[in-house]
C-alpha cells in the first residue's frame, strides 16, 4: 500500500480525541479518500491531514504543539488530487508563510513547501486548507495548534495548570461529504453532524474523550471551533471555571464562565478545577447562525480520575493492524476472537488464521472484537 493510501485508524474514528504523534521533523501529507465513522458505524467520506510517518489522515488532523519561542519549520506534500494550504490561522506569521492563497502560495498536486515561523505567543490557535475555503473545510481539512510555555503557566505571569485539554468543535453536512462536487455557499451550508474533537454521541464516552482531573489540579481548555454553527458551552458551578485567553492573547481581566458563546474562528482558553468528586458535563449547543435555530446538542464528561479506576480495564487490548481495514486485520498474542457488529449482533466466533482476521465481503462499519481474556479492540472495515 501507497504510504499516502488515505486510511483513518481506529485512534482518529472512535476516539484519540486531540493527540500529537509528530515525527522530526514534522511533515504533514493531505488526503481525499478519508472516512469518519458515526456512531451507527455509517461511513462518511472526509478530506484532510495526517503524518506522512503515519500514512492516514484524522478527522480532526493532528495536534500541532510548539514551545513559546521555537523556530518552527512545518512541512507539508501533497499526493492529493488537488492543490491544499495551510492556513495558520490566529499566529503571527508573515504574509509569505500564511497559507492563503492569494498572497501566499498553493501547494499543488505531487509538491511540498515548507511553512516557517516562530511561534512567538503562547496560546491556543488553528489551522485549515485555504483553497475554496468553504467545502474543504467542511470535507475535515483543519486542526488545532498549541504554543505552550515551558514553565506550564498560560502566560508570562499567567496562572499555572497540570495539563491541558484541547477540544475542536466542527461540524460537517453528510449530504456535502457524500458528494463533493456540490460546493456550497457559507450561508447554504446546513450541517447535521455535530462533533467534538472529531466524534459524537456516545463515542464521547470513550476513555481518550473523558477529561479527567486529580482535585486540586487546574486544566486548561484549550476551546475551539471550526465548526458552521455558533457554539453555546454551559459550564456548571461545579468546575469552577475560569476564561483568561481570547484568540491566543491573555484577557484584560480573567472572567468566570457559566455560559460561553464560541464563533466560527474562534479560540478561547477557559481553566477548571472541579470540585473533589465531581462526574459530571459540560453541555455543548450548535446553533445555526443564519437561522438562528438549535440543530444539534453534545456533551463533554468530565470526572474526577478515581471515578474512572478500573471501568475500562477492559478496552487495554492488542491493537489490530491495518485499521480500517479492507481485506483482513491482525491481532499479536490472541488465537481466537468474537465479533459483534455495531449492534450488537455476534458477525464471527472462532480461531483467527494465524494471528489474521480476514474482512473480505464484510459490510462497511466499525466492530468490536472480545478476546478470551475478556480485552476489547475496535477496528472498522471500508471498502
Amino acid at each position: 500500500m501507497n504510504q499516502f493510501r488515505v486510511c483513518l485508524m481506529i485512534c482518529a474514528i472512535g476516539g484519540a480525541s486531540l493527540c500529537s504523534g509528530q515525527m522530526a521533523p514534522p511533515q504533514l501529507f493531505s488526503g481525499m479518500e478519508g472516512y469518519t465513522f458515526l456512531p451507527d458505524g455509517t461511513a462518511i467520506p472526509i478530506w484532510g491531514y495526517g503524518w506522512v510517518a503515519d500514512g492516514y489522515i484524522t478527522l480532526p488532523g493532528p495536534l500541532l504543539e510548539y514551545t513559546q519561542d521555537e523556530f518552527v519549520q512545518l512541512n507539508f506534500t501533497n499526493p492529493s488530487p488537488e492543490s491544499h494550504t495551510i492556513h495558520l490561522h490566529g499566529l503571527d506569521v508573515d504574509q509569505a508563510n500564511d497559507g492563503v492563497p492569494a498572497t501566499s502560495f498553493f501547494v499543488v498536486t505531487g509538491q511540498e513547501a515548507t511553512y516557517e515561523f516562530t511561534a512567538d505567543y503562547p496560546g491556543t490557535f488553528l489551522y485549515h486548507c485555504h483553497v475554496t475555503t468553504t467545502l474543504h473545510l467542511t470535507m475535515g481539512m483543519y486542526g488545532m495548534i498549541l504554543v505552550n510555555r515551558p514553565d506550564m503557566t498560560l502566560f508570562e505571569g499567567g496562572p499555572s495548570y497540570a495539563k491541558n485539554a484541547p477540544i475542536l468543535f466542527s461540524d460537517l453536512a453528510i449530504e456535502t461529504n457524500v458528494d463533493a462536487v456540490q460546493s456550497f455557499p457559507f450561508h447554504d451550508i446546513r450541517p447535521d453532524v455535530f462533533m467534538v474533537n472529531g466524534v459524537s454521541g456516545n463515542q464521547l464516552e470513550q476513555p481518550d474523550h473523558i477529561i479527567d482531573f486529580e482535585p486540586g489540579e487546574p486544566i486548561a481548555l484549550r476551546l475551539g471551533s471550526m465548526a458552521y454553527s455558533l457554539m453555546r458551552l454551559d459550564f456548571p458551578s461545579e468546575l469552577n471555571a475560569t476564561c483568561y485567553m481570547s484568540d491566543g492573547r491573555p484577557l484584560p481581566e480573567p472572567f468566570d464562565v457559566e455560559e460561553m458563546d464560541i464563533f466560527p474562528g474562534e479560540r478561547f482558553t477557559v481553566m477548571i478545577e472541579p470540585v473533589e468528586g465531581w462526574d459530571g458535563y459540560i453541555g455543548c449547543e450548535f446553533w445555526n447562525i443564519p437561522d438562528q435555530e438549535l440543530d444539534g446538542e453534545q456533551s463533554i464528561h468530565v470526572r474526577d480520575k478515581s471515578l474512572s479506576v478500573g471501568e475500562w480495564s477492559e478496552l487495554i487490548a492488542p491493537l489490530g493492524y491495518p485499521n480500517p481495514t479492507r481485506s483482513s486485520i491482525s491481532w499479536n498474542g490472541p488465537a481466537s476472537v468474537s465479533v459483534f457488529d455495531v449492534s450488537g449482533v455476534l458477525v464471527f466466533q472462532g480461531p483467527l488464521d494465524q494471528g489474521q482476521l480476514h474482512v473480505n465481503g464484510w459490510s462497511t462499519g466499525m466492530y468490536t472484537a472480545i478476546f478470551p481474556d475478556g480485552n476489547r479492540s475496535r477496528f472498522s472495515v471500508i471498502h
